[in-house]
């Protein structure tokens, strides 16, 4: 197997695997978790969300590197340069194709950045305010930390949670998800709760599809 076949395939994988894992959030984890109070779903969605962004963006900068680099390979060894590639781009064939590709693939990233985030950073939050951690031995940590403050009192609002500076390592935590947060969700809180994670149902399908469509696409210029 060449080299170029090894990326090839190599990116074309990474981007089918990843819109495979990211459409597993929609169809099966949310409607879990919308059946649960937010007590216990805000806890199992901050723990997702933790796992998800270490792997998630680290697949798409993969994938759309090795798909960028295959349509700048595909140029001729003499005519290999910036303006080339966008005039080879017009006219689809491999080059297209695979810098179609490398921006589906990481459109991932403005696409959550821009239009999920706030959406996310409103779950956390209310993980938060009731107590909650972003896994067990986070708990268990803050437990210790601040064991003399009542449930729910932590004083960390969403943006520290993500920064993660006063709690244990998010690279190196690989424990499972807190049970439950430290206080009991109202209805009204349920309520909310299951309507953000509906919404972010429908946003993450997007972005499962750009992977998708993008992994496909980068299949089409390996096969042009």
């Amino acid at each position: 197997m060449s080299s170029t076949t090894a990326l090839q395939a190599l990116s074309v994988s990474t981007a089918l695997l990843s819109a495979g894992g990211i459409s597993t959030l929609s169809l099966f984890d949310v409607p879990i978790l919308k059946s649960q109070p937010a007590s216990r779903s805000l806890p199992l969605t901050r723990w997702l969300f933790s796992r998800g962004s270490h792997i998630f963006p680290t697949t798409a900068v993969l994938s759309s590197s090795g798909f960028a680099y295959l349509a700048w390979t595909s140029l001729p060894l003499a005519n290999r340069t910036f303006s080339s590639l966008l005039q080879a781009a017009t006219k689809g064939g491999k080059v297209g194709y695979f810098l179609a590709a490398a921006a589906l693939t990481i459109a991932i990233a403005p696409w959550t950045a821009i239009v999920m985030v706030p959406t996310n950073f409103e779950l956390i939050k209310m993980n938060e305010q009731l107590g909650g951690t972003r896994s067990a031995k986070s708990a268990a940590y803050r437990e210790e930390k601040h064991e003399k403050q009542m449930a729910g009192e932590w004083p960390r609002n969403a943006d520290e949670s993500v920064d993660g500076k006063d709690d244990v390592s998010q690279w190196f935590d690989f424990s499972p998800p807190q049970e439950r947060t430290r206080k009991d969700s109202s209805k009204k809180q349920d309520e909310a709760v299951r309507g953000l994670l509906g919404s972010f149902e429908k946003m993450n399908w997007v972005r499962a599809g750009l992977m998708g469509v993008g992994g496909v696409v980068g299949l089409m210029g390996c096969l042009a």
